[in-house]
């Protein structure tokens, strides 16, 4: 199906993000349902096993590449110019850009509790929904910062290499001030856990916020 045969040109742009990243798209739905299969594969007694620290980078990889090339990409190959040509206003590129893959991360959170359900895994067991949670939100994060970055950076590679530091840091970063700021001990202080939760959200959003605001009001040079 090719772009003129959409009477929309939202609904052009959107079929024109599938199609350059439909694997990218199909790994972020399904990957973070083997976070909760791939122990079942590869078991070990601990807490965390190899699988499960393997299973969730590489979500963590997918999210980052799937925000890295919204924007960098079209700069890279120097078809943001022919794209701004369009009938449509930045807003409603930002708009088509961002649609498939929160739809995609959205499908991928929805199996991973769905996975958790159904077959329990041990953290699940141990602390109820708040670790699947604490990664989906995480990975939600890692894709805002990199769609951020990537409409700041000229390269796919620099902005998703800048969105892992800026994903880590605002995780890291976020558990020293509640350390400093309530005195939490860690994993085993589980009434914080909602609290770090809630100031993730809070992360993502705003990161979410600063791309479209960065996009639409600040068009790159």
């Amino acid at each position: 199906m090719s772009e003129k045969a959409f009477r929309s040109p939202f609904a052009a742009l959107v079929w024109k993000e599938w199609r350059e990243s439909w694997w990218l798209l199909v790994l972020a739905t399904i990957g973070p349902a083997a976070w909760t299969i791939a122990p079942r594969v590869w078991p070990d007694p601990g807490r965390l096993s190899f699988a499960d620290i393997l299973a969730a980078l590489i979500v963590w990889g997918v999210t980052l590449s799937l925000g890295a090339v919204l924007f960098a990409s079209e700069r890279a190959r120097g078809t943001e110019t022919f794209q701004d040509e369009r009938p449509v206003g930045r807003g409603a590129i930002w708009n088509a850009k961002l649609l498939m893959p929160i739809l995609a991360l959205a499908s991928g959170a929805v199996l991973l509790i769905a996975s958790c359900l159904l077959w329990p895994p041990e953290m699940w067991r141990k602390t109820g929904p708040i670790e699947p949670l604490i990664m989906i939100v995480v990975w939600f994060l890692s894709f805002n910062a990199a769609a951020l970055c990537s409409v700041l950076l000229d390269r796919p590679l620099t902005a998703g290499a800048a969105a892992a530091v800026l994903s880590i840091s605002a995780v890291l970063g976020q558990s020293l001030l509640i350390e400093r700021l309530i005195g939490w001990n860690g994993p085993s202080e589980n009434w914080c856990w909602p609290v770090y939760l809630s100031l993730l959200v809070i992360e993502a959003i705003g990161m979410l916020w600063l791309s479209r605001v960065a996009y639409v009001r600040w068009p790159h040079d």
